[in-house]
């Protein structure tokens, strides 16, 4: 009798559950919530793909592309739309995406928004809405590979669970936010390839959970701040192509994480940190076109274990490093077009590099150059 009263207790938990979920899900699109969708729908056009062709009916939860909803209360907190991906709508279209159109400040009224993706639409143009730092919730906001335009809202600090930012390949101007630095929680930042231009704000180093900070290709000025190098979670680090000054902070070499470096096509000067060269971490370094000058640190080891190394077309001076030859792997180097001398070290990694690797320096000889040591 136990047994049977535990396993119809049982059935009925299972039941109850059941039940609880089916009605959980069932929450239907809040009104006000779908009335936004349709005004945000307004502001795009999708000439071949047909993405909004499933935005018919009165749930804004139920098999509308790309909205996720919260079941418990029909609120919008996920938009995913992605114009390059393996989606089956875009499988079936057989071309990537192409939207044009605006986006309307209708998404601002969407109070529950966690993640806000509209990303490698080519021909979305305007400016990110300004209140768009009214999103009490959002986490993720990535609206890459469009052709935005204005600068970032100013009080995008205002976004205190925002882990995700990107808005890399577009045409954004103006400089970096202040408050940016506010967003404590922030992991992947990506502002690549824009137009932004001034400095990187001096507090940068308050954002101690990022792990990639890629803001590349811009024409971002002034020096690096300090407080990066103090970031012990960042791993990616990509300044190249901008018109950034000055040294190279020393504390770049004690970066525990620190796995890529760019630092390439900028107005850097002064010598190359030792402590930077020697990191056991680092595997891509590139601080090719600058200003460098004095000697490369003499510092590889056998936990030296760069993919790619290219320090071409500085005014680095010196010998080729003795310790290279110790390193764990070296696979592309780059010495070129610098004021090198001496004898080019001669074994691993020197006997796979070509002579492009060492060309256009002072006085270097031997292998792989065609000009013998005297």
């Amino acid at each position: 009798m136990a047994s049977k009263q535990a396993c119809d207790l049982l059935l009925f938990s299972v039941f109850l559950v059941a039940s609880t979920a089916a009605g959980v899900s069932a929450a239907a699109c809040s009104a006000a919530d779908q009335a936004a969708l349709q005004e945000f729908r307004k502001g795009l056009s999708d000439p071949y793909i047909g993405v909004f062709s499933s935005w018919t009916g009165k749930n804004c939860c139920s098999n509308w592309y790309g909205v996720a909803c919260d079941p418990t209360n029909g609120r919008v907190t996920d938009i995913t739309l992605r114009g390059e991906s393996e989606d089956p709508i875009l499988t079936r279209a057989g071309r990537s995406g192409l939207m044009i159109g605006r986006i309307s400040s209708a998404i601002c009224r969407l109070d529950s928004l966690t993640a806000l993706i509209i990303a490698d639409w080519k021909q979305i143009s305007g400016p990110i809405p300004a209140c768009i730092t009214s999103l009490p919730a959002i986490r993720i906001l990535d609206l890459v590979g469009n052709r935005l335009t204005g600068s970032l809202p100013d009080g995008i600090g205002k976004l205190s669970r925002l882990t995700v930012l990107n808005v890399a390949d577009n045409q954004i101007s103006g400089s970096l936010p202040k408050s940016l630095t506010q967003i404590t929680g922030l992991m992947h930042l990506n502002l690549g390839n824009n137009r932004i231009s001034g400095p990187i704000p001096s507090g940068f180093g308050n954002l101690k959970m990022l792990s990639r900070a890629l803001l590349g290709r811009n024409q971002i000025s002034g020096q690096i701040p300090a407080s990066i190098g103090y970031m012990n979670r960042l791993a990616d680090l990509d300044l190249a192509e901008n018109k950034i000054l000055g040294e190279i902070p020393a504390s770049f070499g004690s970066m525990p994480v620190l796995s890529s470096l760019y630092l390439d096509g900028n107005r850097l000067s002064g010598k190359i940190p030792a402590g930077l060269l020697g990191s056991k971490g680092l595997g891509i370094l590139n601080l090719s076109r600058n200003a460098l000058d004095g000697d490369i640190p003499d510092v590889f080891t056998s936990r030296s274990y760069y993919t790619s190394l290219d320090l071409s077309y500085n005014k680095l001076t010196g010998d080729v490093p003795k310790s290279l030859l110790t390193a764990g792997f070296v696979g592309h180097l780059d010495l070129s077009h610098n004021h090198l001398c001496g004898r080019i070290p001669a074994g691993s990694p020197f006997d796979h590099l070509e002579a492009t690797s060492f060309a256009s320096n002072d006085c270097l000889c031997g292998w792989p150059l065609p000009t013998a040591c005297q």
